[in-house]
């Protein structure tokens, strides 16, 4: 009651140095203005193990694509597509691209949809590429929006593919003969 706003900002004044000399002292944090530094090394998996195990596990086939050897996998996870689980991998070119392939067993509009959001759509069909699978063509529907990355899916053999990240078209479109002509992993006999 007998305080005024100066007497207000006065404490927060003291307040507030106290804290930048305690936080400054122990060197635990920084300042540095400018973009980030994206420049750093890529943590590399072993796509081949995770998704071997992402076989082993889902009730769908899934695939390892056989992707050029400057291609370097960095992510490899199990995901939810519109309810069911799914296998997401991703992979860096030239240390600046990203791709990643997501596998589910969820019909193709339904996946597109959960990734938009059904009533949001980001993205709109803008074309279609065409690969040469083992068994026959497969068509690839993209998609594409102002404020969403490109994104392009298609189904072989009762699976949704779809890719998705920062890549070049012609990088799209490696991933997507390299995945239709890869081989469901085999699990073997357990």
């Amino acid at each position: 009651m007998f305080t005024s706003t100066r007497d207000l900002l006065l404490s927060l004044g003291v307040l507030g140095a106290i804290m930048a000399f305690s936080v400054g002292f122990t060197g635990m944090c920084s300042y540095n203005p400018g973009p980030a530094d994206t420049g750093g090394p890529v943590n590399e998996v072993d796509i081949d193990t995770i998704l071997e195990s992402e076989a082993r596990a889902l009730n769908f086939p899934v695939r390892n694509p056989d992707v050029p050897d400057d291609w370097e996998a960095n992510s490899g996870r199990r995901v939810a597509v519109d309810g069911e689980a799914a296998s997401t991998a991703g992979w860096v070119v030239d240390e600046r691209y990203f791709v990643s392939l997501t596998q589910t067993d969820v019909e193709l509009e339904d996946a597109v949809d959960y990734q938009d959001g059904v009533d949001n759509a980001l993205r709109e069909k803008s074309g279609t590429h065409t690969s040469q699978g083992t068994d026959g063509p497969v068509t690839w529907t993209i998609y594409t929006g102002d404020d969403a990355r490109t994104l392009w899916a298609a189904e072989l053999d009762e699976v949704t593919l779809m890719l998705s990240g920062t890549a070049t078209r012609e990088m799209y479109e490696t991933m997507a003969d390299k995945v239709v002509t890869a081989d469901p992993i085999d699990i073997g006999a357990d």
